[in-house]
């Protein structure tokens, strides 16, 4: 478990390690290298456990989290202020059978600068991952996101990473780039991505309920943001 901490620590000060991400949301780099330099919060979660984290986006973090055999692990986090920092979250299949989920929905606003990366590591067979990361941009706001899920050699596994953005400003943005890294034939794993904004269409069918477009708006981003 420690080489392979140190492992994903290194990849940190590799040579353009932050090309996606610090060079482009500097403003809290100084901070987030601090927090690598400590070492992130590093978790295992023992054989046959069930362990579910549910986390606030509101400060940089760095968590690495072990999942050990038939041990399922889910990773829930959510935001809805205005945000500064990088949020990066590094999950280990290292067991056979070991699951692991992150699930997250965001509502950025005001002038959030966010760089968040997910990565989830197969490291043996009949493992099973899950991303789903669902975010709303309003205002001047800002976000980095990657996601990547990577599986070794001759393992049997299944993942999938789904992420989807709504941009509710023309000052908003996102940069998203989800990835695969396969060096295995015999897996399942697929990723999606959509960044879209809300159309007249989508609301006329509240509006000709009755609700105003303030009300049409809102209960759109909701069942958005539902998961």
């Amino acid at each position: 478990m420690k080489n392979n901490t140190k492992i994903i620590l290194n990849t940190y000060v590799e040579p353009n390690a932050f090309k996606y991400g610090l060079k482009i949301a500097s403003s809290f780099s100084e901070e987030f290298l601090g927090i690598i330099a400590k070492g992130g919060e590093v978790i295992e979660v023992a054989p046959n456990e069930t362990k579910k984290i549910e986390n606030n986006l509101s400060q940089s973090k760095l968590l690495i989290v072990y999942v050990g055999e038939g041990a399922t692990f889910e990773y829930v986090e959510s935001s809805k202020s205005q945000v500064v920092g990088k949020n990066d979250i590094h999950i280990i299949l290292a067991g056979r059978g070991a699951k692991a989920s992150i699930t997250s929905s965001y509502d950025f606003v005001g002038e959030s600068e966010v760089d968040i990366y997910h990565k989830i590591y197969h490291e043996a067979s009949h493992t099973i991952s899950k991303i789903d990361v669902r975010g709303v941009l309003k205002d001047k706001a800002h976000v980095i996101y990657r996601s990547d899920i990577a599986m070794g050699k001759e393992i049997e596994a299944k993942g999938e990473e789904s992420a989807s953005f709504l941009i509710l400003s023309e000052e908003a943005r996102v940069d998203a780039i989800p990835s695969l890294d396969i060096a295995s034939n015999d897996v399942r794993c697929s990723h999606s991505l959509s960044i879209k904004d809300i159309s007249r269409d989508e609301l006329f069918y509240p509006m000709s309920r009755g609700l105003d477009e303030e009300n049409s708006y809102k209960l759109l981003v909701d069942g958005f943001l539902e998961i």
